[in-house]
């Protein structure tokens, strides 16, 4: 319960340490992965970094969603009434520098200010 707590604290110090949890939990389900493509929704990013499953907080989560989107690194798979679901396939430099198959860097401008916190941090 305290890594829980002190995750939701996160959220209001700094954006880009949102940004950080959201893309880290990314990168861990693509490791934990055997398969070629993995979906997930903003709840179960925030639900699986330890984050309470509110609608401010999912809110964050679902704009970092769609800002990598945008930045073409993870793909949106469905929009339903009940949400959106996004997708990442291993064609995604994310998924390449994940699986430690990319040895260039990442080139991202929406993620330029956390890729040190990325890249810092191997084991997830």
């Amino acid at each position: 319960m305290v890594s829980r707590v002190n995750r939701a604290n996160v959220l209001y110090r700094s954006y880009d340490e949102v940004k950080a949890l959201v893309v880290l939990t990314i990168i861990s389900f693509i490791r934990k992965t055997k398969g070629s493509a993995i979906t997930f929704t903003a709840k179960k990013i925030a639900v699986s970094a330890g984050l309470p499953a509110q609608p401010v907080i999912l809110t964050l989560v679902k704009d970092v969603l769609e800002n990598l989107s945008k930045e073409g690194l993870i793909d949106v798979y469905s929009r339903t009434s009940h949400g959106v679901k996004y997708m990442i396939t291993k064609s995604s430099a994310l998924w390449l520098i994940a699986k430690g198959e990319k040895k260039k860097p990442l080139r991202s401008s929406y993620l330029e200010t956390i890729i040190p916190m990325i890249t810092k941090r191997k084991s997830i």
